[in-house]
């Protein structure tokens, strides 16, 4: 296969062609609050862990309260901490007067558990999954997947990060103290009125999926800083936004590196001086504070940085010049506290072990398309937007089974778009990329996976096992983790048996 250096080829591995020319830009004005650390809920016990859905106030604005949605809490919802080979049992309550669903990304639990739109809970009704937890150690999240409603109901607070533990990364000398020196960092972009309220319409999004203006950290606005001890630092970085792909890079072009995504850790670190993160994926990177100094992580939007189509270091490269300089600072800055103990042990060679499986036991390999509009008329969806959306010519029909697929048989799974970039996601499973966008895989995105990029150039391919049932009641989905684009219809159901 000719080797093509594709976007996120060029930008994960072009760490010289970054630190050439690096400037760092005038910053503006704005006083950096201190990072919230959701709360940690521990859920390995087995005791039930209680989830209110409900209505809530934040002044994300100085005098300003805009009306959100929480679980258990204003503003997204608590992090939920538990171990391999343990049972997490949740208890949500639905106190909106709408329906929710809550699907747990990237746990391996079967269809009936998994939250997908056909386990809405109704107002006032409660939903109590008992999920055994057997895959390895892991940075997941929950969040709303109701039908039609999901990109509203995400963007206005339903959603939390999960962390699994096991004995395995228990024996790596890994940052582990949560608030500490393991950071969750969940990365949104919202836009407010006039009066701080948060804007969003389905019907009004562009065809990328809904936009917001202003970069939230845990629910805050950035700039924000947190004080970490002089040490090795782990960042659990989610991509939580609806539509955006963020770039991050460190103020002073220093190298961290990737030790997780997705689905667990990778098999050994990755140096980078930059990450392209789509909607959905999951990153843990560490950077190393020993020399006391502080640390300024930058979140920029992907689609500002590569408008004019010149690339994504090009792009960079121009922004921090002195006459492109950000007006506003999207950042998280890490203030050293020589007061807090710090972790000091080197990063292991190795993280994990990856076994991928033998061409010979591929049983089946399946073709998937992603089209932005087939020409369809499909009507109004859910009183929202029209399903204009489709996988394969088809879009989201509760009532229809896509695909079915054989328990505890590897597949080879091939995805592309007739337009445009999608992060496809896949319930129930991790997977192994073999091949994004036509081109090898860069060794950060090497690891378990359950989300992919895809895009109009070639197909995107991974090799996928399912060790748990998923019923014609209750089957898993696959769909485009562009939140308006799954509320649109480029969503599909199948079955596991």
């Amino acid at each position: 296969m000719p080797f093509s250096l594709s976007r996120r080829h060029f930008i994960a591995g072009s760490v010289s062609a970054f630190s050439v020319g690096f400037t760092c830009p005038a910053w503006s004005n704005m006083q950096p609050t201190r990072l919230p650390i959701p709360e940690l809920v521990d859920g390995t016990n087995g005791d039930p862990v209680d989830l209110q859905i409900r209505t809530g106030k934040r002044a994300f604005l100085p005098g300003l309260e805009t009306s959100t949605l929480g679980i258990s809490q204003d503003y997204l919802g608590p992090t939920l901490r538990t171990r391999r080979n343990s049972e997490l049992n949740l208890s949500y309550t639905n106190s909106l007067s709408e329906g929710v669903a809550i699907h747990g990304h990237g746990l391996h639990v079967p269809g009936i558990v998994d939250g997908g739109p056909q386990l809405e809970i109704a107002p006032g009704d409660q939903w109590q999954p008992r999920l055994s937890i057997l895959q390895p150690a892991a940075t997941c999240w929950y969040h709303s997947h109701t039908h039609g409603k999901s990109g509203e109901q995400v963007y206005r607070g339903l959603a939390g990060m999960i962390i699994i533990d096991d004995e395995e990364s228990d024996a790596i000398d890994l940052p582990s103290r949560y608030g500490v020196d393991d950071l969750p960092v969940i990365i949104q972009d919202r836009t407010f009125d006039a009066q701080g309220q948060f804007v969003y319409s389905l019907n009004e999004a562009g065809e990328d999926g809904w936009f917001g203006e202003t970069v939230l950290i845990n629910g805050a606005i950035a700039p924000l800083v947190a004080a970490v001890p002089a040490g090795k630092v782990r960042l659990r970085v989610l991509n939580g936004a609806n539509a955006r792909f963020y770039v991050l890079a460190f103020a002073d072009n220093r190298t961290f590196f990737k030790i997780g995504s997705d689905g667990g850790l990778l098999a050994e670190p990755v140096p980078m001086t930059t990450m392209e993160m789509s909607p959905g994926e999951r990153c843990e990177v560490v950077v190393d504070l020993s020399d006391g100094a502080s640390a300024e992580l930058l979140v920029f939007f992907e689609d500002e940085i590569d408008a004019e189509e010149e690339g994504l270091i090009s792009g960079l490269q121009n922004i921090f010049s002195e006459t492109n300089a950000p007006s506003t600072n999207w950042s998280l800055k890490l203030n050293v506290d020589q007061a807090l103990v710090a972790h000091k042990a080197p990063l292991p060679d190795v993280l994990a072990s990856i076994v991928r499986p033998e061409e010979a036991e591929i049983a089946n390999v399946r073709d998937f398309v992603l089209d932005m509009e087939d020409g369809g008329d499909h009507g109004a969806h859910a009183g929202h937007a029209a399903m204009d959306m489709t996988i394969n010519g088809a879009a989201m029909d509760m009532s229809v089974i896509n695909e079915r697929v054989k328990r505890g048989v590897w597949e080879r799974w091939r995805v592309r778009s007739n337009q445009g970039a999608h992060p496809f996601h896949v319930h129930g499973c991790s997977f192994l990329i073999e091949q994004m966008e036509g081109s090898v895989t860069p060794p950060d995105q090497q690891g378990w996976k359950d989300t992919v990029v895809l895009d109009d150039d070639d197909w995107s391919e991974f090799v996928v096992r399912f060790d748990h049932s998923a019923t014609e009641q209750h089957p898993y989905m696959y769909h485009c983790h562009i939140l308006e684009h799954e509320d649109r219809g480029m969503m599909g159901q199948f079955t596991v048996t």
